[in-house]
């Protein structure tokens, strides 16, 4: 048992020092997406100019406080150290946080194999999956986005739902924080605590769950609260659910089939707009996901749950970025773990290359400032017809564990 742990150990602490090796050189090697790393340095040095004013009249910020707190701390990080926003130090401080939460999710997804009894190779056979995965190391190191830092805290909070009640809806309310794109995953814990109450007649863990969320969103957006009033959060997370009023920005995904790309979400495709069908498609995929709870959810399920909304969102619903699919591959790792149903792992490596290519296209002509990849172009299409059936496969593989 100890060779075992010394195993584990010395072999976690290599993937992990391994992969912040990589993500650092490429980090520091490649300026990333110009509009997002532009926009994020931008944000950087505004917030360190005055936190609270932030959010200035007239001034283009898109995020809720959640990460605005992170970009202050590099604003002022930068200004101490007096580096300069051009630099590859300052580019390596920049995507810095989303690098530690990338292997801060792997530490999770070990964890959870450990867990669940995997023996040592095969639980960092499976981090290494994650601490590798081109999709996941170019959002981070390359790209310059944050979403491994809505994903680590979306995963944690699937994780935390059933044992750790209050945990879970800190977790989620950080998330919310980060990114409004969290309110994806909201059916999860809601079904979860719809079953718990109907099945088993009791509040306690919600109870805990709710306090804990409320307290988190509450600590992280008062600041702003008490500079622009309560209606404020209201008005920051309707505009920007509001923006981008687009079938598909360069999302590989159904509307992108029927040349959605770019396409404004009022256009009429199959006598309705693409706005209409993507209602009807949310919907659709709200009542499947209700159905698929409706005979109880255990731990896996809820993995499962949030794997299906991240990758059915992404697919049949309007506004969709290309990264927008990349918390589903923290989610199919995680269910395969729980369920070993190696149809997850199949999925996590087929969601993974499409993300890739897709990413790759849209990092490629944005350093050519070209913000859209071309409607019919063919890698594009297949991709997009990749994605589909691997969501096919997604939905068969719930159905099937269902009905048994």
């Amino acid at each position: 048992m100890e060779n075992s742990s010394s195993e584990r150990k010395s072999g976690l602490a290599a993937i992990l020092g391994g992969a912040l090796l990589l993500r650092v050189v490429l980090a520091a090697s490649f300026k990333g997406h110009p509009i997002d790393v532009g926009t994020f340095s931008a944000w950087a040095g505004h917030a360190a100019e005055g936190l609270l004013s932030f959010y200035s009249p007239g001034y283009f910020a898109d995020y809720p406080p959640g990460y605005i707190y992170v970009l202050w701390l590099i604003g002022e990080l930068r200004a101490l150290l007096q580096t300069g926003f051009d630099t590859p130090g300052f580019l390596v401080m920049l995507k810095f946080p989303a690098i530690v939460a990338d292997l801060a999710t792997v530490w999770v997804i070990h964890r959870l194999a450990t867990g669940q009894d995997y023996r040592a190779p095969r639980a960092l056979g499976l981090a290494g999956l994650y601490a590798f995965n081109p999709a996941v190391i170019a959002d981070s190191a390359v790209w310059g986005q944050v979403d491994s830092v809505l994903t680590l805290f979306l995963l944690l909070g699937v994780l935390w739902l059933e044992r750790r009640p209050a945990a879970s809806g800190a977790a989620f309310a950080a998330a919310l924080l980060v990114k409004p794109q969290a309110l994806i995953f909201a059916p999860v814990p809601l079904l979860w605590f719809g079953d718990r109450l109907f099945r088993r007649h009791t509040a306690a863990e919600l109870s805990l769950f709710l306090p804990a969320a409320i307290l988190v969103f509450a600590v992280g957006v008062l600041p702003f609260v008490a500079v622009h009033g309560p209606a404020w959060v209201v008005e920051k997370y309707a505009s920007t659910l509001a923006s981008y009023p687009y079938a598909s920005l360069n999302a590989a995904n159904v509307f992108a089939l029927v040349g959605g790309n770019g396409a404004d979400a009022a256009q009429a495709v199959l006598f309705l707009s693409f706005k209409t069908w993507g209602t009807v498609f949310l919907f659709v995929i709200l009542a499947w996901a209700v159905r698929l709870a409706w005979r109880g959810l255990t731990a896996s399920d809820c993995v499962y749950l949030a794997a299906f909304l991240s990758v059915s969102v992404y697919l049949w619903s309007i506004k969709m970025h290309e990264r927008y699919l990349f918390p589903a591959l923290a989610m199919l790792l995680a269910y395969h773990i729980l369920s070993r149903d190696r149809r997850a792992l199949w999925l996590f490596l087929g969601f993974s290359a499409t993300l890739f290519i897709t990413m790759a296209q849209v990092l490629y002509l944005g350093m050519r400032e070209t913000w859209y990849i071309p409607r019919f172009d063919p890698t594009f299409l297949a991709v997009s017809a990749a994605n589909l059936l691997l969501w096919s496969l997604l939905a068969w593989t719930g159905w099937r564990t269902q009905r048994q």
